[in-house]
């Protein structure tokens, strides 16, 4: 049977969604976790066929949550529950993240999508993990003030700043600014992590907004037959 992570740390809504999503329980199994060190331990030691998670929780984040998928389990489709996403940005996520629901949200949309994702036909091998753009879009949309580190096998480390949800600057190799963050964007197959930041200044050396940069960098990548 199908087994279904929900990691969200409002004990509320998780005894809502246990509520609704009972009377599918021969369909899937839903497991709760409070936070993203929880939710680890679980994808440690169970086979899970979904995630879904919200964004802002204590231990460890969404986003640190799904860059440990994105590593480790990069064949796990993944629903995402935040508070800021924009109709603009959630028609430009990366498909690799199957849906986003901006809280409050109709349970039953919950459901529809829990089941679509479980329905799936996808190939294996198909999905490579989520996309480093889809990261980025995240960033902005939850207007984190971050460094993003990118370690990719093929293409070497570049760091990228943001601060608020805008790109200030980026480093790969000896590019620095626009031209780091174009390298960065299309990087593939990449390892992820985030450092929060609260004190430090880095002066801004990016002036194009990020659908900017990710257009670029995709038209970029295109034209070189990448």
């Amino acid at each position: 049977m199908d087994k279904v992570l929900i990691v969200e740390d409002d004990n509320k809504l998780q005894k809502l969604l246990q509520i609704r999503l009972r009377k599918y329980k021969n369909e899937f199994e839903v497991i709760f976790a409070d936070n993203g060190v929880e939710g680890i331990k679980i994808l440690e030691h169970k086979n899970i066929s979904l995630l879904i998670t919200d964004i802002h929780m204590p231990k460890l984040d969404g986003m640190a949550l799904l860059a440990y998928i994105n590593d480790t389990h990069p064949n796990i489709p993944c629903i995402v529950m935040t508070a800021y996403p924009t109709p603009e940005l959630k028609e430009k996520i990366s498909d690799n993240i199957f849906s986003f629901f901006q809280k409050p949200f109709q349970l039953d949309e919950l459901t529809k999508a829990i089941r679509q994702a479980l329905e799936r036909d996808i190939p294996d091998g198909t999905i490579k993990g989520i996309s480093v753009a889809s990261f980025l879009q995240m960033i902005q949309l939850e207007q984190k003030t971050c460094l993003f580190e990118v370690n990719s096998p093929d293409e070497g480390k570049g760091i990228f700043y943001f601060k608020e949800g805008i790109p200030y600057d980026a480093i790969c190799g000896n590019l620095k600014g626009e031209e780091a963050a174009l390298k960065i964007i299309a990087m593939e197959k990449a390892e992820i992590r985030f450092k929060n930041i609260t004190k430090e200044k880095i002066a801004r050396h990016i002036k194009t907004e990020l659908m900017g940069l990710i257009m670029e960098a995709m038209k970029n990548k295109d034209e070189s037959g990448e």
